[in-house]
Parts: C-alpha cells; structure tokens; sequence
C-alpha cells in the first residue's frame, strides 16, 4: 500500500512545486533557502515515483530496494517543509508562528522517523502490497485522529 500510495503522493507534490514555482515566479529560487524547500519538495518527489515505479534500482554493484527511495523521500520531504516553517517563525517573530514551527517540527520528526523504518523495512511498518484490513483501520482512525486535532487547533489558534 506504501508503495502504491508513493507515486501518487509524488506526483502531487510534483504538481505543488511545479505549481508554486509558476504562481511566485522562478525568482523566489535567489532566497537560498527557498531554493532548498523547492529543491527538497522536487527531491522527494522524485524519489517517491522511483520508488514506486521500480523493485529495485542499481547503483554500482549494489541493487537498492524500492523502500529505500520512499524512505529517503519521507526524510527530504519533511526537513523542507520543516526548514520553511523555521524559517517563516524567525521571520515574523510573532508566537503563532512558533507555535506552527514547532507542530510541524513534531510532525517532521515522525514522518522522518516513519521514513526511516520505510527505508529499513522494520517491523514498524508493513511494505506488503495488500495490508491487513486491521493496519487499514488503525491508519484511518488515526487520519481521522489527526484531522480532528487540527480542526481543534484551526478553531482555537
């Protein structure tokens, strides 16, 4: 299911940075590190359709495994979007923006970690094409979990 989910979730953010890039201007790309939040985003993308679009890619001598590609795409994805919002909270200097860093701080932190155990095929996270009708509700009620909290904190911030 990962797996599947990857070339999606990569063309999406294809898409998001194809997107941003025509609706500011390439000119945006001078900030250094704006360059490297759109180089980030472009990177895990990438790796995420590699990864969902071949078993195995060699480099060298050595085969790496597909979930090596979508692993290394969690990691990329989330410190762009983490050094964007840092970068937005010293910017304004205001607390709600500090606030926002450090959610997504916590939330990159995860999807880091998630992305590890993706790339390591631990016993964390399940790379089977067909997952148990049991991982596919704990995944939905903590999508649900997680959106619920967010409009909880949408509506009180």
């Amino acid at each position: 299911m990962i797996r599947r989910l990857a070339s999606v979730a990569g063309a999406v953010i294809l898409v998001f940075a194809g997107g941003l890039l025509a609706v500011v201007g390439r000119d945006v790309l001078t900030d250094p590190v704006t360059a490297t939040v759109v180089a980030g985003l472009v990177l895990a993308s990438l790796l995420w359709i590699t990864g969902s679009l071949a078993d195995s890619v060699s480099i060298g001598r050595r085969a790496v495994p597909w979930n090596v590609f979508v692993g290394a795409g969690n990691v990329v994805l989330s410190v762009a979007v983490v050094l964007l919002t840092v970068r937005s909270a010293v910017a304004t200097d205001d607390t709600s923006s500090w606030l926002i860093a450090a959610a997504m701080l916590a939330g990159g932190t995860s999807l880091s970690w998630q992305g590890g155990q993706i790339a390591f095929d631990s016993r964390h996270v399940d790379l089977e094409a067909t997952p148990s009708s049991g991982r596919v509700l704990a995944v939905a009620l903590l999508v649900a979990g997680a959106f619920g909290v967010g409009l909880l904190a949408g509506t009180v911030v």
